[in-house]
């Protein structure tokens, strides 16, 4: 089901994400617009917001922090010593905020119902780092992935590759340089309502751009100018995949929010990988918002969406 009328009010957000979404407008009338602060602002105001969600989170047998190809990274191992595959995760944020901590709780469901490890990668930030820092980060570390580290009990050959929103895009965007320059690819990738467009106009930008549901236009399309605005021709179709070719990727799962500006992002990503023949499984969430798996404490929707995300990934990789 998709939401198409411009008349679209609280009514339908899923309704234990009302008074999440109630409390981000409230947030917002109180304080200055995203992009007109300082990245260090938003870095601090969005580590405060999303502390309580990731506090007191689900137990991982083992969760360590070290250097992956000189890049920070988090293992989250929930049955060391046994055969599992990986997934290499890339938190979201505009590729201006986030860190190691950001979705620790979501990476740990997923950790611990999918029993895959999961390694997360802090690659470097806009604007101080634009495209293709964060894209040269990605890669190393599954260049060092795929090469069976001894920091990490990882099989080459099941490696997946995914992330949530900006994430998202990175991990498609990493698949397709690795693809052009020979690999290795991963064997998955895992997108979770990803931006892909380059802020292109879309119904979903026009329908929920005005932030009353999250993520306002105004900011999404700040954060594709500080990433990717001063990128080379080289890199533009990396840093924005729907104008790339999409053809020769591995397996792909794509969910999205349904009330979300990059909603229109994944449909259209869902549409252009099948024309490309990759295989795809695609995932639609009603009443969600933009970066609704945060909110597992609060919300059953976000807890279904990270297990269906886990379940992808078992049969992807188990």
């Amino acid at each position: 089901m998709t939401v198409e009328t411009a008349e679209i009010g609280d009514e339908a957000v899923d309704p234990e994400l009302v008074a999440i979404v109630r409390a981000q407008r409230a947030r917002a009338l109180q304080r200055p617009p995203l992009a007109s602060v300082t990245p260090a602002q938003m870095r601090r105001r969005a580590a405060e917001e999303f502390a309580p969600w990731n506090h007191e989170p689900e137990p991982v047998a083992q969760v360590r922090d070290f250097l992956a190809a000189g890049v920070p990274v988090r293992l989250y191992d929930p049955a060391p010593g046994a055969a599992a595959g990986t997934l290499l995760y890339l938190h979201g944020g505009g590729w201006v905020i986030g860190d190691l901590d950001f979705e620790d709780a979501a990476l740990r469901r997923i950790a611990g119902r999918s029993g895959q490890q999961i390694i997360s990668i802090a690659y470097r930030l806009a604007p101080e780092h634009r495209c293709p820092a964060a894209l040269d980060d990605v890669e190393a570390v599954v260049r060092w992935a795929a090469s069976d580290p001894s920091e990490a009990a990882i099989d080459p050959a099941r490696i997946a590759l995914g992330g949530a929103s900006a994430g998202a895009n990175l991990a498609l965007g990493c698949a397709l340089r690795l693809r052009d320059r020979g690999g290795p690819l991963p064997c998955f990738l895992l997108l979770m309502y990803g931006a892909y467009g380059g802020g292109a106009e879309t119904q979903s930008s026009r329908l929920f751009g005005d932030g009353r549901f999250g993520l306002p236009k105004a900011a999404m399309d700040w954060f594709w100018k500080v990433y990717a605005g001063r990128a080379d021709d080289a890199d533009l179709d990396y840093a924005i995949p729907l104008r790339a070719d999409l053809a020769d990727l591995p397996p792909v799962f794509v969910n999205y929010a349904e009330l979300d500006i990059l909603r229109d992002d994944s449909l259209a990503l869902v549409k252009r990988l099948r024309a490309a023949g990759t295989r795809v499984q695609h995932r639609a969430y009603p009443g969600a918002v933009h970066g609704f798996t945060q909110y597992a404490k609060a919300s059953a929707l976000a807890r279904r969406a990270l297990d269906d995300a886990a379940d992808a990934l078992v049969n992807a990789l188990a």
